[in-house]
């Protein structure tokens, strides 16, 4: 009778020091990201998600008519330039990061299981639209690894000052925080765009204007009736019979969609050479020249 008492005492304290540990622990609002409120991880949540909706939304409704095609791309670039002309600190929804991945995802999809299924390209130009996209894949990759470690390792949040900052240090208003040598911030990528990873994001760039130059024009020349240019190189030329099938007129419209995005990166390509690229290699030139002076 003993023993049981005192196995009974001994199952009692233990129940009670569980209990007591599970009052101290976090709770499941103190890990959560994005602020403490359950209201803020659905916002948030929610404005990473939207765009895996919306955007094939957007391309099935272009498949029904040159018309309506015509409208939902002057409304999505309408809606991009709405986006940049913005208060920069009005930009910090993760929406804008989700779309782009959104839209790569997206294309790729109807690339590989669309357009190749119609098969009129080969392996070969396959392989090279494959190569393009991975290269470009990984010098964004290697841009935002960058950028993140350079933002938690050498600066501080808030308008709080480390140690580490320079007098070219720059406020941040959408990382909200203070970085070195920052050339300007992508919102389309959701980081900042600095010195150690500007080459990177330059890479990226160039190779995501190949990816789209040539995948679009493998893509329209395939569905649409197509011409040749120059030895092996064709170009579309009559495209009115793409919307009498489904199939044809959503690897169109992906494809519309693309040259699109191949504008924009031309037109960010161009800021590049003139505005960033200068600033970017202006130390280099002050090396050389502070040697050949000397």
């Amino acid at each position: 009778m003993v023993i049981k008492k005192s196995q009974r005492d001994f199952d009692k304290i233990a129940r009670l020091s569980t209990l007591e540990m599970v009052n101290t622990t976090l709770t499941i609002q103190d890990i959560l990201p994005y602020g403490s409120t359950k209201s803020n991880h659905k916002k948030v949540d929610m404005d990473a998600v939207l765009p895996f909706i919306i955007l094939p939304l957007l391309l099935v409704l272009s498949t029904t008519s040159k018309l309506v095609t015509i409208i939902v791309m002057i409304f999505i670039g309408m809606g991009a330039l709405y986006v940049q002309s913005r208060p920069r600190q009005k930009n910090r929804s993760p929406f804008f990061y989700s779309w782009t991945l959104s839209s790569g995802i997206y294309m790729f999809l109807i690339f590989e299981l669309g357009i190749l299924r119609l098969l009129e390209i080969t392996q070969l130009e396959n392989f090279v639209f494959l190569l393009l996209l991975a290269s470009t894949c990984y010098f964004f990759y290697k841009m935002k690894a960058v950028a993140d470690f350079e933002l938690a390792t050498g600066t501080s949040k808030g308008k709080e000052y480390s140690p580490v900052l320079t007098s070219d240090s720059y406020y941040c208003q959408i990382c909200q925080i203070e970085v070195n040598e920052r050339f300007f911030h992508s919102i389309w990528w959701d980081c900042c765009v600095l010195r150690p990873n500007y080459i990177y994001f330059v890479a990226g760039q160039v190779f995501a204007f190949a990816t789209l130059l040539y995948g679009t024009n493998l893509g329209l020349t395939t569905v649409c009736q197509p011409f040749i240019l120059y030895g092996t190189i064709l170009m579309p030329e009559n495209c009115y019979d793409v919307y009498y099938e489904f199939d044809l007129a959503l690897c169109f419209v992906s494809c519309i969609y693309g040259l699109g995005y191949l504008l924009i990166t031309a037109l960010v390509l161009l800021r590049q050479v003139l505005i960033y690229i200068p600033k970017y290699s202006e130390p280099q030139w002050r090396k050389i020249i502070n040697v050949l002076t000397v």
